[in-house]
């Protein structure tokens, strides 16, 4: 089913970006130039939308393969958080991190976690109004688990509608109002990943003040052969950056 539907759409995307970048030669009437360009954002949208079907049903039947190997947690995040900076500028949102040093590395998917953060971090700035702002943190838990957490200062969700964010295809009013296009489709992937690493996902939302995500690694993830020398608490106080 993946290779049915993914090779019509290649060819799509590959000859409507040929015909856009005009590499055969000038496109005689605007018009076209404007009809390509609808065709490659559509087929790219819904290449994203079924890539992520396949995923949900992997996840579903239980045939989603992790491949763990050791990675730091707080390196990932940043370097997601790098990925959608330009995002996050065009909108002049502020984005900060703050992360404990000297974290030991885990043991997880890399493609999984680092499909988790940008899940939820795309949705922060989605909806976080103009000039506003989002939080990360990297840490430790309470039971020596791996923690990140994004906080945004957007419209937050109602409190009846958090089922229905957290269903497959559910979409809150917020997200109806969004000008931007969505599945529906991204925080049931990444409760799924989160809980085949034995992890925990929280929502946490009010509305007009925001909405905060945590995923959680249990401590049988952490490296323990990695753990750093502990040094004195001021030593360890987390580094802060702004985008």
């Amino acid at each position: 089913m993946s290779h049915e539907l993914r090779t019509p759409l290649n060819a799509i995307l590959g000859f409507s970006e040929v015909i856009k970048n005009e590499l055969f030669g000038p496109l005689q009437v605007p018009a076209y130039k404007e009809y390509i360009n609808d065709i490659h954002a559509s087929g790219q949208h819904l290449l994203n939308l079924i890539n992520e079907i396949l995923d949900l049903s992997r996840v579903e039947a239980g045939r989603y393969e992790l491949k763990e190997e050791a990675i730091d947690l707080a390196e990932l995040v940043e370097d997601c958080r790098h990925m959608l900076n330009l995002r996050a500028k065009a909108r002049s949102i502020t984005v900060r991190i703050a992360a404990e040093t000297n974290l030991p590395r885990v043991w997880a998917d890399e493609r999984a976690m680092r499909q988790i953060t940008l899940n939820l971090l795309s949705n922060a700035i989605k909806f976080t109004p103009q000039g506003g702002e989002v939080e990360i943190k990297v840490g430790w838990t309470s039971s020596g688990g791996q923690y990140f957490s994004i906080k945004d200062n957007g419209p937050g969700i109602p409190e009846n509608e958090i089922p229905i964010v957290m269903t497959s295809f559910g979409r809150g009013s917020s997200a109806l109002k969004s000008a931007e296009q969505g599945s529906g489709l991204g925080l049931p992937i990444v409760k799924g990943l989160v809980d085949l690493h034995g992890g925990h996902f929280t929502l946490r939302s009010k509305l007009r003040e925001g909405t905060e995500v945590v995923v959680a690694l249990p401590p049988q993830r952490v490296m323990d052969a990695l753990a750093p020398v502990i040094h004195a608490p001021e030593q360890r106080r987390a580094s802060i950056r702004a985008a």
